[in-house]
């Protein structure tokens, strides 16, 4: 048995703290699939390596770059986290690592490939086919694909994809989660906690919940942790704030873009500790590098506040620009009142409207007191 092998089966077994060494020194030496498991290491919750994304899609585009078919499909899972120029390095090779993950045959390549056929089937039979693989990779005893069929059944999680609506099933999703648990995986017990606090697919124990909860982030889930933070941020049964604001401190400091925004709105509104509004803006900051479009906002807002309506009005033109509701409503005022740009009344109603069109009923209203104002002007 190779080096690599060896390393793979730990992973498969997932005893994935004696597997990281292995990855790290293979990768040094030059192995480019030693760099998928590594990726894999940074984007999902394993308990060893940090949550960073970011460093992870860069390990998975060397390793695509060196030919390694893993490595390509990572990076069309991960596209988000490619600059305009990867991606479309990647997707104009896409059937090239396809093609390359389909020699492979392997558990991991199954799931990869399983995952990337259910979350980009543009046909119902290709979403089938990818349920099909991740099933033959599950069987193989990988428990990220028991996790991952998890997931596609699970009415929690939010997909873009239409095609999976028909495959939602809580007996389903709360067996696969099961399954994946028994390997130790955190994120199936991060997952499987929403079921026992809320009561879907079974009998409602909000005390399960928080146990797995609790055991998720022991393992280095650091969602987990946010989820921890907010029930005891806000429950109104006797939680303790703050110890909602250590779980989302601890969640937060570990990298993840959620927290780091609740972390930023503890300081900010004085939730399970003092408010702070140096802290505010600058754990609001890392969110919004991070990827919030809410914090971004909220930056925006606080810059606002100060009085500094030129890097507010910029704030809230990147979260607008991504489609984020709110942040259009603040674009629309900096229009319509002048802050940190020149007036532009029907930059407001337009960017209003596009809000409403999304769901915004603060900006169904302002639009409905714009139109009367405009109408008033007419009259």
């Amino acid at each position: 048995m190779t080096e690599l092998e060896n390393a793979e089966k730990l992973f498969l077994a997932y005893r994935v703290r004696a597997a990281y060494p292995l990855f790290q020194k293979l990768a040094e030496e030059g192995s480019s699939r030693a760099l998928y498991f590594l990726a894999l290491y940074e984007q999902y919750y394993l308990g060893v390596a940090p949550f960073a994304p970011k460093e992870a899609i860069q390990k998975a585009l060397k390793g695509a770059r060196a030919g390694d078919g893993l490595c390509g499909v990572f990076c069309m899972l991960h596209f988000d986290l490619l600059s305009h120029e990867e991606f479309h390095e990647i997707m104009d090779a896409k059937e090239k690592w396809i093609s390359a993950a389909k020699e492979e045959s392997d558990a991991f390549a199954l799931e990869a490939l399983g995952c990337l056929s259910v979350m980009h089937g543009e046909e119902e039979e290709e979403v089938h086919t990818g349920l099909h693989l991740l099933e033959a990779a599950a069987m193989q005893g990988y428990w990220k694909a028991w996790n991952d069929l998890g997931q596609f059944h699970d009415r929690h999680v939010q997909d873009n994809n239409p095609l999976l609506k028909k495959y939602v099933d809580d007996k389903k999703a709360i067996s696969c989660y099961r399954k994946s648990i028994e390997a130790g995986y955190p994120d199936s017990m991060n997952r499987l906690a929403y079921f026992y606090y809320l009561g879907d697919g079974m009998a409602k124990d909000e005390k399960e919940g928080i146990r797995l909860f609790k055991k998720a982030f022991s393992k280095g889930h650091l969602k987990a942790g946010t989820a921890l933070g907010m029930l005891y941020l806000f429950d109104e049964k006797g939680g303790s704030k703050k110890e909602g604001f250590r779980y989302t401190k601890k969640a937060a400091e570990g990298g993840e873009p959620t927290a780091m925004g609740n972390l930023a709105n503890c300081y900010y509104y004085g939730n399970g500790t003092k408010k702070d509004r140096r802290l505010a803006k600058e754990w609001y900051g890392r969110a919004s590098d991070a990827g919030m479009d809410s914090s971004t906002t909220q930056l925006g807002v606080m810059y606002h506040e100060d009085g500094h309506d030129d890097k507010a009005f910029a704030l809230f033109k990147e979260a607008a620009d991504r489609g984020f509701p709110e942040a259009m409503g603040w674009l629309a005022a900096c229009y319509q009142y002048g802050y940190g740009t020149e007036v532009n009344s029907l930059a407001a109603v337009q960017w209003l409207e596009k809000a409403a069109s999304l769901g915004s009923r603060e900006a169904e209203q302002a639009l409905q007191y714009l139109y009367n104002e405009i109408k008033g002007m007419k009259s």
